[in-house]
């Protein structure tokens, strides 16, 4: 028996953002680094546009943040480089850019509340993926494992 998925069932399961940085300073994106490492996006870091044009030939981009100043290029030239690959891509300049070619202007650090708003997910609609899937909060949020909440409860106890 084969059970077909409806368009709400199948947009829950839609695979996670992939988000490439684009900046030589990759210290600056541990809020995203977290949610990358609970599986919450796919997060890609390159110092260069050449490695990032590369990147986006192998691979569908759902946004990108773009440093000022690359090791290659400046934030702007990538940005206009990236024009002819881009599709429906989001691109947000961090920094001061001049907001020129791009959706938005985002300033360090950068946070998860600024990747969902750069993606254009309303706030109702990750609330209602994430209350079909079981999760509450933001969708970039970590879980806290029940192990790790039972240590955290030990260690207040025995003081």
């Amino acid at each position: 028996m084969v059970i077909k998925a409806t368009s709400i069932e199948e947009e829950i399961v839609r695979k996670t953002p992939n988000v490439v940085v684009v900046d030589p300073k990759f210290d600056a994106y541990t809020a995203l680094a977290s949610s990358a490492r609970a599986g919450r996006i796919g997060l890609h870091l390159r110092a260069s546009g050449s490695e990032a044009m590369r990147l986006a030939r192998r691979l569908e981009i759902d946004a990108w943040l773009v440093a000022e100043e690359l090791d290659d290029m400046s934030g702007s030239d990538f940005v206009q480089l990236l024009g002819t690959v881009r599709g429906d891509s989001k691109v947000a300049m961090v920094g001061a850019g001049d907001g020129e070619d791009v959706d938005m202007v985002l300033s360090q650090p950068i946070t998860c509340e600024d990747l969902e708003e750069l993606l254009g997910l309303p706030a109702a609609e990750r609330s209602r993926r994430l209350a079909t899937r079981g999760l509450g909060g933001t969708w970039a949020a970590l879980p806290v494992s029940v192990g790790a909440a039972v240590v955290a409860i030990a260690v207040l106890m025995i003081g």
